[in-house]
């Protein structure tokens, strides 16, 4: 399978969170499944979480607007691999960050090659590629759950 060329051609959140898995199981056997995606206006400092013993990846909205704002489509895809990587790591028990940070990295590595954006994003961290501000982007509270996954009406993707 190449990975590049499916991240690339996604067309859904759903797609590329089956990339994911699908990088997980095929180089750590790995998989995990009923987990869903939210987005969240967080500090900027936090890419996204997961909450241990939960069923929720929350991905930092603003983080991901500002990286929408200064790169392509195929890059933001690329950048929202990386975050998802990182947290369905953590979901599948890997729970020390910097081991799961390193994984991120090797697994991206090994499915997409080092020059990838997904593979520099794990190795380089995102505040190589973007600057987080110290504040809080205002923006409505709670957290939007993508219910059926599609992009569509996403407009920082697709």
């Amino acid at each position: 399978m190449d990975f590049s060329k499916s991240l690339e051609k996604s067309e859904s959140w759903a797609e590329i969170f089956e990339l994911v898995k699908k990088a997980a199981q095929d180089t750590l056997d790995r998989r995990r499944e009923g987990l869903m995606i939210a987005l969240q206006y967080l500090p900027e400092n936090l890419g996204a979480y997961y909450g241990l013993g939960s069923n929720f990846i929350v991905m930092n909205k603003a983080l991901l607007e500002k990286f929408n704002a200064a790169y392509s489509e195929k890059d933001t895809k690329a950048y929202v691999f990386s975050i998802l990587m990182h947290e369905y790591l953590h979901s599948l028990g890997y729970v020390d960050e910097a081991y799961a940070r390193a994984l991120t990295y090797q697994v991206s590595k090994a499915v997409l090659g080092e020059d990838h954006m997904s593979t520099r994003i794990a190795r380089d961290g995102i505040a190589a590629f973007i600057t987080p501000s110290r504040s809080v982007k205002e923006g409505p509270e709670g957290i939007e759950v993508l219910d059926s996954f599609t992009m569509e009406h996403i407009t920082y993707i697709g």
